[in-house]
């Protein structure tokens, strides 16, 4: 219980999900199976992701109560920057890449 102003006692919310495992976390769980079904790859490749990004997170950590949303937020840009690269042409890459780099007869 926890005191707060006005002399009412309450008892203390916290979530323990992000000190549990993703594989054995309902929540997790259910993140990484709904992530795996937007990007269309392959369940294990998003919980191995979603794993590494949670401890990363969690490493420095204070307030864990919004860790599942936040790995969530993280993989799923992780997942589409993959998408979004995967889909580039090649063309279209090597066009980008002779515009940054300089030619002799620019100088």
């Amino acid at each position: 219980m926890a005191s707060i102003p006005g002399g009412q006692e309450r008892e203390l919310v916290t979530s323990r999900t992000s000190d549990t495992p993703p594989h054995d976390s309902p929540v997790h769980a259910r993140d990484i199976e709904a992530l795996a079904r937007e990007a269309h790859v392959p369940l294990d490749d998003v919980a191995q992701l979603y794993a590494r990004e949670l401890a990363a997170l969690t490493a420095g950590a204070r307030i864990t109560n919004f860790l599942p949303i936040l790995t969530t937020r993280k993989v799923r840009a992780i997942l589409r920057q993959r998408c979004h690269l995967s889909r580039v042409p090649a063309a279209v890459e090597a066009s980008a890449s002779a515009q940054t780099i300089p030619r002799e007869d620019q100088y």
